[in-house]
């Protein structure tokens, strides 16, 4: 079995892969940081013990990252989202989130090579649902 996971839970996988299958749930429900880890990716206790047993039984995991439409922190430019313009592959800063691309970090820093932005300069502002 195949599952795709995002990178940021590559310390829950090292964990529920070291431990036996009867060891599962119990240790994570006695690792209170693991299992708020876990449950802030779940609805439900159900879905928590799906997604150990997923993580238990797979033969391979493919690593994603997270796309997230970026803006600048600055206060003085809060509101500039950042835009990937398609046929030049250049930067453009727009108003309205909506009008933002979605890109993982790396994405973000390969395209602001060579702008003199720092990628520091930027911050998260929410998780692309597709």
């Amino acid at each position: 079995m195949k599952i795709k996971l995002d990178k940021k839970y590559k310390e829950l996988v090292s964990r529920v892969k070291c431990k036996a299958e009867h060891e599962l749930l119990s240790g994570v429900v006695g690792n209170n940081a693991l299992l708020s880890e876990v449950m802030s990716c779940t609805n439900s206790v159900k879905e928590t013990e799906k997604l150990i047993s997923d993580i238990y039984f797979a033969d391979e995991i493919e690593w994603i990252e997270p796309r997230y439409k970026w803006r600048l922190k600055s206060e003085k430019f809060k509101e500039r989202y950042v835009r990937k313009l398609i046929i030049t592959g250049s930067i453009a800063f727009y108003t309205i989130v909506a009008n933002a691309t979605a890109m993982t970090e790396s994405e973000l820093k390969k395209l602001l090579e060579g702008t003199g932005l720092p990628f520091e300069a930027f911050e998260k502002v929410s998780v692309d649902e597709d």
